[in-house]
C-alpha cells in the first residue's frame, strides 16, 4: 500500500482511497504528504470541485484506486474550472496530536472523526490544546452557534481529522472566530 501512495504521490494522480471499516464509497482526492504512519489528502467533492484537506491513517485504508478510473475526466473538469489545489498546508504527520495542532494552528475550524466508537458523528470546532492524550476543542454547531463549554477527546479514538473544506468555512464565516474561553487560549 504504501509504494502505490508514495507512487500516486509522485505522480499527482486523482485517487479514491477507501477505508473500508468506515466507509463504502471512499474519497476522491490528491495525496499531498505521507508520513510514518499518516497522509494528508487534498479532497476533491463528488460535485468536482477541491473541498479542503483531510488527514486519515494509512492502515485504515483498504483500497487504493491509482489513478482513479476517471482521473482524466475528474481533471479536465478542474482545469476548466480554474480550480488547483493550494500548495499542501504545513501539517504535521508525526502523529494525530501533532496534525492536530498544526492544523489548528492554520485553520480556525477542524472537523474530528472517530468512526469506531461513533461511526456516524464528528465534532467541529477551535482547537484550543493537544496534550499528549486528548484534544480539546470549543465546538461549533450546524447552526453556526459555539457551544459554552469545550469538549475533550481522547486522541486514541480519532481516526480522521478535515479541515480547510467549504462546510467548515461555511461555519467560521458565519460563526465567527468563537468566544475566548478564559481557562484555555487557541493553539498558536
Amino acid at each position: 500500500m504504501r509504494r502505490n501512495l508514495e507512487n500516486a504521490q509522485a505522480d499527482q494522480s486523482v485517487v479514491r482511497i477507501t477505508r473500508g471499516a468506515f466507509e463504502e464509497q471512499g474519497e476522491l482526492g490528491y495525496v499531498e504528504v505521507l508520513g510514518e504512519d499518516l497522509l494528508l489528502l487534498a479532497v476533491i467533492s463528488d460535485d468536482i470541485w477541491f473541498n479542503g484537506f483531510a488527514v486519515v491513517r494509512i492502515g485504515d485504508i483498504s483500497e487504493l484506486e491509482a489513478p482513479h478510473e476517471c482521473a482524466d475526466f475528474v481533471e479536465e473538469a478542474l482545469r476548466m474550472r480554474e480550480e488547483s489545489v493550494s500548495s499542501a498546508p504545513e501539517v504535521s504527520l508525526a502523529d494525530i496530536g501533532s496534525a492536530i495542532r498544526t492544523a489548528g494552528r492554520l485553520f480556525p475550524i477542524v472537523v474530528i472523526h472517530r468512526e469506531e466508537v461513533e461511526p456516524d458523528t464528528c465534532s467541529i470546532g477551535k482547537v484550543l490544546k493537544v496534550t499528549k492524550d486528548t484534544v480539546t476543542l470549543l465546538e461549533i454547531g450546524p447552526d453556526a452557534e459555539w457551544e459554552a463549554e469545550p469538549s475533550s477527546f481522547s486522541l486514541e479514538e480519532i481516526t480522521r481529522v478535515d479541515f480547510g473544506g467549504g462546510y467548515e468555512d461555511a461555519l467560521a464565516l458565519v460563526g465567527g472566530k468563537g468566544p475566548d474561553v478564559p481557562h484555555l487560549k487557541s493553539v498558536s
